[in-house]
Parts: structure tokens; sequence; C-alpha cells
């Protein structure tokens, strides 16, 4: 479809009359049901717009918001109490869905950066006209019912699952429309070995392993059980990821396919370009992570190890605890030349659904893939690279990633 998108600069509110448009356009961002809900983020948010209008914009650490905005002690414990982290993340994630949603007129746009207190204040340029793609969702496979009470996180039906798939894919191309503009090239960077050739991306998705759960059925089998049965089944997190990462194949005019792990070949993977979606849930990930610098270990207490430091379980999560105990998942984001395909490969996979869903989000985003540029060696993007992310899993979503460790090879 066509629409109307605006040049964005950094801008930096000099007079009286430009600092009252940046608190006009904070009005209307708070005013709006994105923030009405909560108290906590409107706070923390006019907090730090106010300090950074007035010249303070030094002050916004993180155990000054805690004391300031959240009331903490002045000597309590950052790294035990991430409240200002996990507030920070959920504003960045509200204002996202504000200028998603919101047709405003203002001249002004406010952001909070990945890794930032300090908002920063964006001036609309003119208008230009772009294309955006409809939609990606006539390219996710069909899934079935909804599932059983118990199956954490899981999709069984086809307008639920095309529901996700279409609001997650209009966010990851807004996302990638929006933050562009200002960031610069670096998703261009990540991407390009695999976007620049002609051939088709091939997308391999983990399901999990059905096999016994397929042997039970034959010619018999009700249609009504077979698409409420596991050949039907996708992970919000895998449709969400699905959705990211088509989202910026659509926009640079890469074609791809989709396929399950379990009905992928070694035929398959040699004849494309790969990506790779989820870990434990995906045979075709774990096998071809496995030589690299870091890999997944399976179990009970499942990890991502450092081959480098093996007696590091720094990166884990013990898979008996409750779900709902789940506070940071990991997830490996890999794009290298791989010797079993001959071929570039792409891996996005998080230890659990949360890591799996960050890390797509990663790649799509340019704002989080800026911390590449940051920490990667100068010609990162014409070698191969290996990056362990972390993300806060907040309120059983994944909150932003943060890049912990990476290797360049």
């Amino acid at each position: 479809m066509t629409g109307n998108a605006h040049s964005l600069k950094h801008w930096v509110p000099a007079s009286e009359a430009e600092r009252n448009l940046v608190l006009k356009e904070l009005e209307s961002m708070l005013a709006s049901y994105h923030f009405q809900s909560s108290k906590r983020y409107p706070t923390f948010l006019r907090y730090i717009v106010d300090a950074t209008l007035n010249g303070h914009s030094g002050d916004l650490k993180e155990r000054t918001l805690g004391v300031e905005v959240f009331g903490r002690d002045p000597d309590y414990d950052t790294s035990a109490d991430p409240v200002v982290r996990l507030s920070a993340g959920e504003v960045r994630k509200r204002i996202a869905q504000y200028y998603h949603e919101t047709d405003s007129s203002s001249p002004v746009q406010i952001e909070l950066p990945l890794g930032s207190y300090v908002p920063e204040f964006l001036l609309r340029g003119p208008e230009t006209t772009e294309v955006r793609p409809a939609s990606v969702i006539e390219q996710i496979p069909s899934t079935g019912r909804q599932a059983p009470a118990g199956q954490h996180r899981l999709v069984i039906g086809i307008l639920s699952a095309m529901a996700l798939l279409m609001a997650a894919a209009a966010l990851g191309t807004y996302a990638y429309h929006r933050v562009y503009a200002v960031e610069g090239t670096v998703i261009d960077k990540f991407w390009g070995p695999i976007v620049k050739p002609a051939e088709p991306v091939l997308i391999v998705v983990g399901t999990g392993n059905r096999a016994n759960q397929m042997s039970s059925e034959n010619e018999t089998t009700s249609f009504g059980s077979h698409i409420s049965g596991p050949k039907h089944r996708i992970s919000v997190a895998s449709a969400t990821a699905l959705a990211n990462v088509t989202a910026v194949l659509h926009q640079h005019g890469v074609a791809h396919e989709i396929k399950e792990d379990a009905e992928t070949s070694l035929t398959d993977i040699h004849s494309h370009r790969l990506i790779l979606i989820g870990a434990t849930n995906n045979p075709w990930t774990m096998r071809l992570v496995n030589p690299l610098r870091f890999r997944f270990l399976p179990g009970p207490m499942a990890q991502i190890q450092d081959t480098k430091n093996l007696q590091s379980t720094d990166w884990s999560i013990d898979f008996s605890k409750p779900y709902s105990s789940v506070s940071t998942d990991y997830a490996i984001v890999a794009r290298y030349y791989d010797p079993t395909t001959e071929g570039l490969v792409m891996v996005i996979a998080g230890i659990g659904p949360y890591g799996t869903e960050a890390a797509s989000a990663f790649v799509a985003t340019p704002q989080y893939l800026e911390q590449i540029a940051r920490q990667l060696p100068a010609g990162w993007e014409n070698r191969n690279i290996e990056l362990v992310l972390k993300t806060e899993v907040i309120d059983g979503k994944a909150g932003p990633p943060l890049l912990v460790s990476s290797a360049v090879w």
C-alpha cells in the first residue's frame, strides 16, 4: 500500500515556544490509552522529559530515577530491583505503539533511545510518499484452533494467528521505517549479505519434535482432529519472529519460503540462504550452531554455553521451575557462512520463547542493531558474527534485547 511518511531529524528545543511544543506532544501522548491505564509509566516519562527540557539530562541515571520517581532508598540495590530498566523498556514500547496507532499532526516526536534514560526530540520534515507491503500474512502457514489450557503461549487457530501476525508485521514494518530515517544504514549492514543476492530465502521455523504425536494419524483421521493436532501449532514467539523477519525481507524485495523444521531436508538448506527461528524446538538450529563459539545446551538447566568459558552458567534457564517465575531469557543471533549448508545462515533463537521474540525484534529494529555498531570492531558487516542477547521478562512479555557478548571471525 502507499502512504505518507515524514523524514525525522534530531532536534534540541532552544526557545520557550519550542519547549512548549514538546510539552504539548507529551500531554497528547499521556492522554492516550497507551498511558492512561498506568500511573508508573506516565510519571516516569514526564519526569525525564521535564528534566531534559530543563537542562538536567545529565542527572537521568538509574539510581537517581529509582529514588526520585519510584521512591527507592538512596542505597537500594539496582541489580536486585530493576524497576527503572523495566519501566524504561515498557515506556519505549508504549511510545512505539502510540506513534504507530495515532495519526499525530504534531511537528514534534518524542523518543526514548535504547540504553538511555534521556529522551530525544525529533522534528518532522516534509512529507514523502512511500510504498509499504499490505501484509505478510499470505506467506505464513495456517494454524489450528485454541490450545488446551497448560500449553503456554501456543496458537492453535487460524484466525488468532492471522490477527497476531498482521499486528506484529505492521509494528515491525512501522519500526523499520520510523527508526531507519533517523539511525542510518545499520540494518542494511546487518542484512546485506542475506538480502543482496537475488535468490529467495528459506525460513525454517521450529515446532518441536512431533514424530510421536503425528504417528497416531492415519487415513481415517478426521479433518477436525487433523487441524487441531500438532501439525497446525505454532508458538506466539515464532509467529512474532516470522512477522518481524518477513517485514524486513519485504522491505528489501526479497522472496522467501517458510518451512517447519520437520519438513525441511538437507537438500532444502543446501539450495537457499537460510534463516533459522527457534532453538530447542528446532533441530536444525541445534545442529548448525553447535560448532560455533556460543551454542545451546538443552536439558532441565538449559543454557547458552560459551566454549571459551565452559564453567560459566550465566546464560541459563531452569526449565523445572514454574514458567511464571522466569524473569530473564537469553538468545543467540548469528549471521555466518556455514560449511554444512555451503551458504549463509542467520540464526534467531532463544533458550525460551521470550528470547526468540526479543532476538527477532533485535534483527528487525535499527535502534537495537546500533548496539552492534557500538560494540563490534570495524568491518563487522563483512564478517561472520555471533551474538548473545539478554532480555528481561516483563509481565509475561519479552523486554528490550541487550547485547551481552559477541564473536567475530
